[in-house]
């Protein structure tokens, strides 16, 4: 059985997944390495709701930390309209 944290970091997943797949670069520069990391991320986001679904994934309470961080990239996908290369940036 999940817990409250496990499907927390499911909608953070998806969050971070729909941003970062409606992202529209709108005269942006194209930068190779920013667009793999984020399908990197997509990725993992993807595969993390999978296995949450499947019962696969449980997050543990000690584990809290690693949902803050990734409040903080959701977060920041969403105030850059899901641009990762200032969330990575730092600015």
């Amino acid at each position: 059985m999940a817990n409250a944290l496990t499907w927390i970091t499911f909608l953070l997943c998806i969050v971070t997944f729909v941003r970062l797949f409606t992202y529209q670069r709108r005269g942006a520069k194209f930068r190779r390495d920013v667009s793999v990391m984020a399908t990197i991320v997509m990725m993992a986001c993807l595969t993390t709701c999978v296995e949450i679904v499947t019962g696969q994934f449980v997050v543990q309470p000690a584990a809290w930390p690693m949902i803050v961080i990734h409040g903080v990239l959701a977060i920041g996908l969403l105030k850059t309209r899901g641009n990762l290369a200032p969330v990575l940036r730092g600015s």
